[in-house]
């Protein structure tokens, strides 16, 4: 069997949640007990395939890959994103896949999926259809985005939702939801579309709610006077170790777009009033995805943005 018949009977397999493939053939699947290597082993044959087979999935994405940028983001549907590292970046190994199953595909029920922390899901999903603005944080591979996408089912129907994100992950089962992508320059250094440019476009869309697929840069700044100014009910993810790590983050990355115009004070009246929740997932050495810690935004007080633990079992960390 070759590497790309492996390749499509490991995406068609619904247990399998991440694929890594190193330029020798070499490959690694995560069925939800970390990586395992699977196939036959390394081959020199297997970068030639592997290649066509990329360039393939980009052009049918209406996507193309250039040398002076050689690294691409992309979708394959129904159900997975796709990475790709070419040389020289990828090193001595050359062609460097990762392929991760979107939330939207997964077998299971929301509920299912997080089970092991039910109270917590369901506090969100309250929270979420109640209008108030959810920030969720968590390491790669933790499960933020199947969480941001399992919670949109919890949104009213007749409220029209905009999400803006760097590739297409979200696709949930909503009437009223749309998606805008970015887009990066191309390789004359033309044409880049930022999500801090989607953001403005999204205001004059009538959105209800509002959606950031991750919080990364000038658009938190942008986001923050959004939720001050009427639009409730946003949700966005971002990269951190805790709830409170989050929102350190939250100010450093609006500080960095705007570092002489705003007070830390001002910024974090922003936050402690637009924000009403955060939550920290976390996937356990066993591979279960969980609510390790969710918080809810009381204010603040002598400068200090006031976090109030949520006791949601013995998943949370009180």
């Amino acid at each position: 069997m070759n590497i790309i018949t492996e390749l499509k009977s490991w995406m068609s397999d619904s247990s399998i949640t991440d694929i890594c493939i190193n330029g020798d053939g070499r490959a690694f699947v995560d069925r939800g007990h970390g990586l395992e290597l699977v196939g036959s082993g390394p081959t020199d044959s297997a970068h030639a395939p592997l290649k066509a087979w990329v360039l393939e999935q980009l052009s049918a994405a209406g996507k193309s890959w250039d040398a002076k940028i050689p690294f691409v983001d992309s979708t394959i549907p129904p159900s997975h994103r796709l990475h790709a590292v070419f040389p020289p970046v990828g090193g001595v190994q050359g062609l460097l896949i990762s392929l991760r199953r979107l939330g939207k595909s997964l077998s299971t029920s929301p509920e299912t999926r997080w089970s092991a922390s039910a109270k917590a899901y369901e506090l969100l999903s309250r929270a979420a259809a109640a209008g108030e603005s959810i920030l969720l944080a968590g390491s790669t591979g933790s499960g933020k985005t199947t969480l941001l996408n399992d919670l949109l089912s919890s949104i009213p129907n007749h409220e029209r939702i905009i999400a803006l994100e760097d590739t297409p992950e979200l696709a949930p089962s909503h009437p009223h939801f749309v998606a805008m992508q970015s887009r990066p320059a191309n390789a004359d250094g033309f044409g880049e579309i930022s999500i801090r440019m989607l953001l403005k476009q999204c205001l004059r869309m009538r959105p209800d709610r509002i959606l950031l697929g991750e919080c990364r840069g000038g658009e938190v700044l942008d986001l923050l006077q959004v939720l001050n100014t009427g639009h409730r009910g946003s949700l966005a993810t971002i990269h951190a170790n805790s709830a409170r790590d989050a929102l350190r983050r939250l100010e450093i990355l609006a500080l960095l777009s705007a570092p002489e115009a705003l007070s830390m004070q001002v910024l974090r009246e922003w936050i402690a009033s637009g924000v009403q929740w955060v939550a920290h997932v976390e996937r356990t050495p066993q591979g279960v995805r969980r609510i390790r810690e969710l918080t809810r935004i009381e204010g603040m007080e002598a400068g200090v943005i006031l976090l109030r633990r949520v006791d949601v079992g013995a998943t949370s960390v009180i």
